[in-house]
């Protein structure tokens, strides 16, 4: 699948447990908003946030978690697109391949999509843990570089 060219081309499938696009039966993998923040301990412990969209996980690392009280900002740093078996994957990604280090689900559930633009997202979440409004809105410093803002 060309969207997933970048993940696909980062990794190893013989060297990693992370999920190859394609994996998961069709029962596993249906549309819908759901999300997932994976708790990262790579070189740096990180907070991936990954929203499913255009049959896809949209995925944005977040050095310091998601923002937890209205109007806290948190520096989101896009990464590469994800496959929707990514939703379910925890484990242990071995020393030499990229990301290495232990992913555990933090939290996951449903979102409702506000807004979406090429700069800008808004989305309500329902997850375990996480509930209410963000934004993830694009700086412009760095192509990759996106805010995300609690705001209800």
């Amino acid at each position: 699948m060309k969207k997933l060219k970048e993940y696909t081309g980062k990794r190893n499938f013989l060297h990693t447990p992370e999920p190859a696009p394609g994996i998961a039966g069709e029962a596993e993998v249906e549309e819908g908003g759901r999300f997932v923040v994976q708790e990262h301990h790579a070189r740096r412990l990180h907070w991936d946030f990954r929203l499913e969209m255009d049959s896809v996980l949209k995925s944005w690392a977040l050095p310091k978690g998601l923002p937890r009280e209205n109007g806290e900002r948190r520096l989101a740093v896009e990464v590469e697109d994800h496959p929707l078996e990514y939703l379910n994957f925890q484990g242990i990604i071995p020393e030499g391949n990229y990301g290495a280090g232990k992913v555990i689900i933090w939290d996951r559930g449903r979102y409702a999509l506000l807004e979406k633009t090429s700069r800008k997202i808004k989305v309500v979440l329902l997850g375990e843990l996480i509930r209410g409004a963000y934004v993830l809105i694009k700086t412009g410093k760095e192509n990759n570089q996106w805010l995300m803002i609690k705001f209800q």
